[in-house]
């Protein structure tokens, strides 16, 4: 079975698993970033991937972007892999239904729990999903190698959610701790901030990824307005650097 996965990743959870599954599928692995500035994607293997995280219920912008442009090869087996801190919300909806808008349909819907990047959980808890990471993601191949098939089907007219197109709805902005360093810059896969006159500014062409957030050296970025997570820890996966979350974007 030839194999592609694409992922979105901005703290290193949906990485580190799509890097688990290309290992043991032996799939090539493509950052969906890097597909930003291409006007048409075209997949020739028969089975496609997907890994990326669950924003508020829903897909990530960039994914859905991505989808829009994508060419496909006839009758393919698409599947999608979340990482998520709750459930995966209407993330398997809605892919089917921007692959039905490209002639296909999703196979399989499959899931990662993982640390959050934006609301919290238990330190014990974070723990333990990273423990259980490796042998959960392992635990998804036999289903993935069989071509296990669900039906997403559904007639549901889906409510938008704020993630749907790129806005900073959540109102993120850098501080006066700001020093310019431009890592904001490196790691946004919108190219959605600038640093002027020495600061950084985040503009609307927002995906909410906090990566950002997360990156910051000084802790100068506001995640939110929400008071109890505008300032939350800093998180990002053990095993990934800030340098391959900016390589996304090559």
């Amino acid at each position: 079975m030839s194999m592609t996965i694409f992922y979105f990743s901005a703290t290193g959870n949906s990485l580190t698993t799509a890097e688990l599954l290309a290992k043991e599928l032996e799939a090539e692995l493509i950052p969906a970033a890097s597909t930003k500035h291409l006007s048409k994607v075209t997949v020739t293997t028969d089975a496609v991937g997907f890994v990326f995280p669950v924003y508020y219920g829903d897909m990530p912008y960039p994914v859905r972007e991505m989808i829009a442009k994508t060419v496909f090869q006839p009758d393919s087996y698409v599947f999608i892999c979340t990482t998520q801190r709750g459930h995966a919300g209407a993330a398997a909806k809605r892919m089917d239904q921007l692959l039905r808008t490209r002639g296909q349909k999703l196979s399989l819907s499959v899931g990662v729990m993982m640390p959050g990047n934006s609301f919290i959980n238990e330190p014990e808890v974070d723990a333990k999903y990273l423990a259980e990471q490796e042998t959960t993601v392992k635990a998804l191949i036999p289903r993935i190698v069989n071509r296990e098939t669900e039906d997403h089907t559904t007639t549901e007219l889906l409510p938008l959610m704020p993630v749907a197109s790129p806005n900073n709805f959540r109102g993120i902005t850098a501080d006066e701790k700001c020093v310019g360093c431009g890592i904001c810059t490196k790691v946004c896969p919108m190219e959605n901030i600038v640093i002027r006159d020495g600061h950084a500014v985040i503009e609307d062409d927002c995906s909410t990824c906090l990566a950002c957030f997360h990156w910051c050296p000084t802790e100068a970025i506001w995640m939110s307005r929400q008071e109890n997570i505008a300032r939350r820890s800093k998180y990002h996966h053990p095993a990934v650097t800030m340098e391959k979350i900016a390589d996304q974007k090559k």
